[in-house]
This record gives structure tokens, C-alpha cells and sequence, in this order.
């Protein structure tokens, strides 16, 4: 399959009706279609940035995503086109916004035995089948992310536990607030290090979230199983969470919460600074994984 040159990103917006789940379909009069709520990514923005900014758009509801679906491909225009989707529900104090009539003219909420036959396009008939055919509607995501770029340790002449994140860090930080708010709003954890506490402080500020700094996940303060523990507490607690931690630490605690679920870890290179595993739980199984880089 030839690269995508057209990015997009999008929700299956959904809802539990008096008899049956309900989808979100919108309308759009400049193509006289009915579909789910998406759009183009705009110049250097995250595809999760960009799904929470249409669906709000084109519905006026502020989402939280739940676990991904699989991509939708094709042909626009003598381009390939790629949209991503997620689940999602609307945000506990979500309040309807208005929407531009030149866009989205009409917006209903459909039974899912319906959907289908209320779509306009085929290439919407796998999402929708993705959606329906898993029972894992509702999830509890677990997100583990590198701490951001910290000062070099040539020019920090100090305690390394306090070395603080740098101008790179700091604005990778503040650019995590606005895709971690992206899942259900959870606990927050830390390693003590100064540039791992830096990381989630923007998160934690705008979500009214405390940040636990815990020493069990920081290299050199964890007593042999404490840190083991903690994410079997966490487990066990079936809450959203994010833990930040180090390069040395934070991909074998990864690894240790999916043998914990009975699942292979994610393959693929360690975390980069700044970047992130979200692992989308259900019923204490693990039935999505996402990287963000």
C-alpha cells in the first residue's frame, strides 16, 4: 500500500440509549452525507490533538477517547487518505457548543442496529463493524510516558534527582496537557526526579489532578519489588492512570503491567523522551495498545 499523503482522525461517538447503544452520525451539506465526525489534521498537530478538535467541532461535544480502531484508507481526489479513529463518550461536563451550519447541518444520535444503514459510504462499514463486533466499549487506559528532554548534565552542577527539564522539555510538556487529557481524567504518578515531576505538571494542573511523586519509581531509591507492587495496587484499583518515569525504568514497568495482564509487551524500540504507551483495559484485560512518539 502506497504512503498516506492525507492524515485525519475522528471518533465513533457513542452513548447508551433506553434500549441500545447509540452512535453519533453528523450531516454535511457540502457533501450531502452522513458519517462519523472527522476532519484533516492541520500543520504539525498530533492525531489525538486533532481527533478531540473535530469531534468537538462537528458536534459540539468535548470527547474522551477510549480505545483506538483500526484506520480507515482510501482514495481522495488521486490521494490516499488515512483516518484514525477511537471510541468515545462524551466528557462528564461536556456542554454542547454550536456548530457551523456550513459544515454540520444535522447531527443524530442513531441505534447501533441502524448505523449501518444510515452511513452514506462504505469505507465507514469497517469502523462501524470494528465498533460493534468488540465488547470492550468502555475502558480504562493506563498511560506510561518517558519523562521530556531534561538540561544536559554538563551544565547542571547540582543534585541530578533535582536537573530540570529544558526549553524542548518544557514545551513537550505543556503539548502532553493537551493529548493525555485526550483519555478519562485519572491518578498521576512520578518518579521524585525534578524532569519526571516537570512532565505532568501541566497535565495535572489543568485536569485538577494531584501528582504523586513516588521513590519506587525512581532508579536508585526502589526497594527490590515496591515498584512491582505499586502497579499491581494500581491494577487492581481499575482506575485511569499515567506514570511518568525514566528511560531505564519506565519500558520494564510497561512490560511488567502487561505480563501482569497476561499479555505480550508492545514490541518495537524503547520510549524516546517525551513519549508515551497508552494500554486500554477492560475487565482486567488488556484490549488495546497505543504508542505516540
Amino acid at each position: 500500500m502506497n504512503q498516506p499523503e492525507i492524515f485525519a482522525a475522528g471518533a465513533v461517538l457513542w452513548r447508551r440509549g433506553e434500549r441500545e447503544v447509540e452512535l453519533a452520525l453528523i450531516h454535511r451539506p457540502k457533501y450531502d452525507d452522513w458519517s462519523f465526525p472527522k476532519g484533516k489534521l492541520k500543520k504539525h498537530e498530533h492525531l489525538l490533538a486533532a481527533a478531540q478538535r473535530e469531534v468537538f467541532e462537528e458536534t459540539g461535544v468535548r470527547p474522551v477517547l477510549g480505545r483506538p480502531l483500526a484506520p480507515s484508507f482510501y482514495d481522495k481526489e488521486g490521494q490516499l487518505k488515512r483516518v484514525d479513529y477511537w471510541c468515545a463518550t462524551a466528557a462528564a461536563d461536556a456542554v454542547d457548543q454550536a456548530v457551523d451550519p456550513r459544515e454540520v447541518d444535522g447531527l443524530e444520535w442513531v441505534p447501533l442496529s441502524e448505523a449501518a444503514e444510515r452511513l452514506t459510504h462504505e469505507r465507514d462499514q469497517p469502523v462501524l463493524a470494528e465498533f460493534a463486533g468488540h465488547e470492550a466499549r468502555e475502558t480504562v487506559p493506563f498511560v506510561f510516558v518517558r519523562h521530556a528532554i531534561a538540561m544536559s548534565k554538563a551544565d547542571w552542577f547540582a543534585q541530578d534527582e533535582l536537573r530540570p527539564l529544558n526549553q524542548r522539555g518544557r514545551e513537550r510538556a505543556t503539548q502532553l496537557e493537551v493529548l493525555l487529557s485526550s483519555y478519562p481524567v485519572g491518578d498521576a504518578y512520578s518518579a521524585t526526579s525534578a524532569r519526571c515531576l516537570e512532565t505532568l505538571l501541566p497535565y495535572c494542573a489543568a485536569e485538577g489532578v494531584p501528582l504523586a511523586g513516588l521513590p519506587e519509581f525512581t532508579p536508585g531509591t526502589d526497594k527490590p519489588g515496591h515498584a512491582a507492587a505499586r502497579i499491581d495496587r494500581l491494577i487492581a484499583e481499575g482506575r485511569p492512570a499515567v506514570i511518568c518515569g525514566h528511560g531505564e525504568t519506565i519500558d520494564e514497568l510497561a512490560e511488567y503491567f502487561c505480563h501482569r495482564l497476561e499479555a505480550a509487551a508492545p514490541s518495537g524500540p524503547p520510549l524516546d523522551k517525551g513519549s508515551f504507551l497508552v494500554f486500554h483495559t477492560a475487565g482486567g484485560r488488556l484490549v488495546a495498545t497505543e504508542r505516540h512518539d
